[in-house]
C-alpha cells in the first residue's frame, strides 16, 4: 500500500468513526441517555483535536520548506523536524533557536546549494547558519526526538552541524517512523541522489 492509499485509508477510518460517533450521540440524546452521550461527545472532541493537530503539523513543515524555497528558487529543499540537539547547535553557531522546542519536533528546512547546506527555521527570511558541504559530511545516526532516540540525518563540516528528522511524509516523521526517508535525505544532501530521484 503506497503513501497516498494509506492516507486515504486513515482519513476514511477517521471519518467513519466520526460519523458513527455523531449518530450514536444523536440516538443517545434522543433516548435521554446523557451518560452515554457524554462519552460520544468526548470521543468527538478528541477526534477533532487529533485532526486539527495533525493538519497544523503538516502545514507548518510544508510552509517552512516553501518559505526556504521561495528565497532559494531552483534549489533542492529537504523538509524536516528539529531534534533535541538543534537548539544547542544553533547557540554554538551564534544563531537563534527562536521557535524551536528543546525536545525537537519544530519545522526546519535544509536548502542544498553547490557548496553549502543552509539551515532555515519557520518564517525565516535568511538561513540561520550554514554547513559547508564536505565529502562524507552527511550521515545517518540516532538523535533525540521527543525524549527518545530515532533515526536522523547528521550533516557536519567540522565547525557547524545540522541534525534533523526528514519530513517528506510529515505525519510519519512526527512519530519518528521515517523509514527510507533517511537514506533519501542523506543522498540528496550529499549530492549522490540521481536527478530523476530527487523531488
Amino acid at each position: 500500500m503506497n503513501a497516498r492509499n494509506k492516507r486515504v485509508t486513515y482519513v476514511t477510518v477517521l471519518l467513519v468513526i466520526a460519523v458513527v460517533s455523531a449518530l450514536r450521540l444523536v440516538l443517545d440524546l434522543r433516548s435521554g441517555d446523557t451518560e452515554a452521550a457524554t462519552v460520544w461527545i468526548a470521543l468527538l472532541v478528541v477526534l477533532a483535536i487529533v485532526a486539527v493537530t495533525l493538519l497544523v503539523v503538516v502545514r507548518r513543515v510544508t510552509a517552512c520548506a516553501r518559505q526556504a524555497a521561495r528565497h532559494r528558487p531552483g534549489s533542492l529543499v529537504v523538509p524536516g523536524f528539529t531534534t533535541a540537539e538543534m537548539p544547542d547547535i544553533a547557540r554554538h553557531q551564534g544563531a537563534t533557536a527562536r521557535g524551536w522546542m528543546t525536545m525537537g519536533g519544530s519545522p526546519v528546512a535544509v536548502v542544498v546549494t553547490p557548496t553549502e547546506l543552509e539551515v532555515w527555521g519557520r518564517r525565516d527570511d535568511a538561513p540561520r547558519w550554514v554547513v559547508q558541504r564536505t565529502p562524507d559530511g552527511v550521515t545517518d545516526g540516532p538523535a533525540v526526538y521527543g525524549g527518545r532516540e530515532v533515526p536522523a540525518v547528521w550533516a557536519h563540516d567540522g565547525l557547524a552541524a545540522v541534525v534533523f528528522v526528514p519530513a517528506y511524509r510529515p505525519l510519519r516523521a512526527t512519530a519518528g517512523t521515517v523509514g527510507t526517508d533517511i537514506s533519501r535525505a542523506v543522498a540528496e544532501l550529499s549530492g549522490t541522489a540521481s536527478a530523476a530521484g530527487a523531488r
